[in-house]
């Protein structure tokens, strides 16, 4: 593996050295060999799913973390089982996606085994959240590929991470220099290696197959405003370096500076990604999940990383909690994600909350929702009753069997290709109802969640660490709850209303198998006037 790729047979740089010291290795043939199959393959046929499959397939840790992740990002039907197979994993969430886990997974897998663990796993959090953030961040840096965002910015620092890991005591004595000196670890690390761990990350990410377009992406931006990419390389190379821009910050801003330092990046992007501070919040709230997941799925405690606690104060987060005995083990740890957790089975069957009222029983409960499923049963055959009576019947038993604070309707705004409430049952009602008005479109909170994928969620919690990223910041400026239930209302697949029912103090919505199934009939009743109204 030569930096010089056709230099002269006698070029022997700092940097062929630095390679060639790396190569010698016992562990870094396996792990470039695991990267070069994986970017040998194209997404181009039918036969790269197979391909990609059963290159994941050869490790077995490899494929349990990535069925993992998968199920993590994959929010299925209520019922609709989950993905059990690479196979399936790759029709569902995409083959580039698949590949930007499986890279994640064979980077952190390989690149941790040494004395320095921790540091690296602070390092490869800072990268992987990076990628994470690139990927968001995609369409406004007018970057088609999501996923090739993400590659390109977990390979934006791929330089130094290796130096950490293969040469440890050189960063050491760069670590020095910059605190003697007052330089930067770019600087430092140049002069104690004699390459730069960028010029080292090019090399070996050249040889490791992956597209020029990437390897070219690696390159650091100069100083000053970034201004609109000319090409796709460029803005592969811009979110990248926005991304690792917005994670050093994370890594080395002081308590209280984080604001300034996302102004000054959101004034230095400006030209290039169009995006605000407020912006910039919510798609770090939601890549934090996203980051949880990972952690979860490898058995890695954000509670004892100082970058995790300081990225969780930057997205406005409660900082995770520290596992007990020193780490998450796959048994112990947190379903494969809280939203798909929190998905209504009905044959998931919950006990009834223990301050329930004597006119609360479990057999009141039911015989209401019966009753108001009798009634709204009538009324659909009364083909001259309205829809809105219809809908508000239907809302109105649902509020009083179950005994619901609040019970909200949305309707689809197609003009907008938004959600709004219209009208709803509780105190306040139509004012809470205005505060229900998001798009369709976009980072996928839990209400986008259940409408695209049809699942009926209860969110016990909206301030639990896996739930809080995906609460809606509308959400929690407008609506006093901390815990709601979703019914979306589909017809034809597509999302035409939600119906919302909360209660003010987490916990206190508990539904019993036998109401779930009369909530979810009701809903039903709900698509069927719907559907007859068109």
């Amino acid at each position: 593996m030569s930096a010089q790729g056709g230099a002269g047979m006698d070029a022997d740089t700092p940097l062929d050295r630095l390679l060639r010291r790396i190569q010698a290795e016992s562990d870094f043939p396996a792990l470039s060999e695991s990267v070069g199959a994986i970017n040998r393959i194209t997404a181009s046929d039918r036969e790269s799913v197979n391909q990609l499959s059963n290159t994941i397939l050869k490790d077995f840790a490899l494929t349990s973390k990535l069925l993992k992740l998968a199920n993590a990002a994959f929010y299925s039907r209520a019922g609709g089982g989950t993905i059990s197979t690479v196979s399936r994993a790759v029709v569902i969430l995409g083959f580039d996606a698949v590949r930007s886990i499986a890279l994640s997974l064979i980077l952190f897998d390989n690149l941790q085994n040494r004395a320095q663990a921790q540091q690296l796993k602070e390092e490869f959090l800072k990268v992987l959240y990076a990628a994470l953030l690139a990927r968001e961040l995609a369409e406004k840096a007018g970057v088609d590929d999501g996923e090739e965002a993400f590659i390109g910015a977990m390979l934006h620092h791929l330089g130094r991470m290796l130096a950490l890991f293969y040469f440890p005591a050189e960063m050491t004595a760069a670590r020095e220099r910059m605190a003697t000196r007052g330089i930067t670890e770019a600087l430092a690390a140049s002069e104690v290696l004699g390459a730069s761990p960028e010029q080292l990350g090019i090399a070996v990410a050249r040889n490791w197959g992956f597209p020029e377009r990437l390897v070219q992406s690696m390159k650091g931006l100069p100083p000053g405003r970034v201004r609109k990419g000319a090409n796709e390389v460029d803005r592969l190379r811009i979110v990248a370096g926005l991304a690792s821009a917005l994670c050093d910050g994370m890594a080395q801003a002081r308590d209280g500076e984080h604001a300034t330092v996302v102004v000054r990046l959101v004034e230095r992007f400006r030209d290039s990604v169009p995006v605000t501070v407020e912006q910039i919040g919510t798609v770090m709230s939601v890549t934090f999940g996203e980051l949880s997941r990972f952690a979860q799925a490898v058995s890695l405690d954000l509670g004892r990383s100082a970058f995790a606690v300081q990225a969780a104060q930057w997205a406005g987060l409660p900082p995770p909690e520290e596992a007990a005995g020193g780490g998450i083990s796959p048994d112990a740890a947190a379903p494969r994600d809280a939203l798909d957790a929190a998905v209504l089975h009905a044959a998931a069957p919950a006990p009834h909350a223990a301050d329930a009222s004597p006119s609360r029983t479990p057999e009141a409960v039911q015989a209401r929702l019966a009753a108001g499923l009798q009634d709204v049963g009538n009324s659909l055959v009364d083909d001259s009753m309205p829809l809105n009576d219809i809908l508000r019947m239907i809302l109105e038993t649902m509020y009083t069997g179950m005994g619901f604070e609040h019970v909200i309707l949305c309707i689809r705004d197609g003009s907008r290709n938004a959600m709004r409430g219209r009208f709803g049952f509780g105190e306040e009602a139509q004012a809470l109802a205005r505060a229900f008005d998001f798009p369709l479109a976009g980072t996928p909170d839990v209400f986008l969640v259940a409408l695209q994928n049809n699942a009926d969620i209860l969110i016990s919690d909206i301030d639990s660490p896996n739930i809080a990223p995906r609460i809606p910041a509308w959400f929690r400026r407008q609506v006093p709850a901390r815990t709601f239930v979703l019914f979306p209302v589909l017809v034809k697949g597509k999302p035409v209303g939600l119906i919302y029912a909360d209660r003010s103090k987490a916990g206190d919505i508990v539904i019993a198998e036998t109401e779930l199934s009369l909530l979810k009939s009701l809903r039903n009743q709900a698509v069927l006037a719907i559907r007859q109204s068109l």
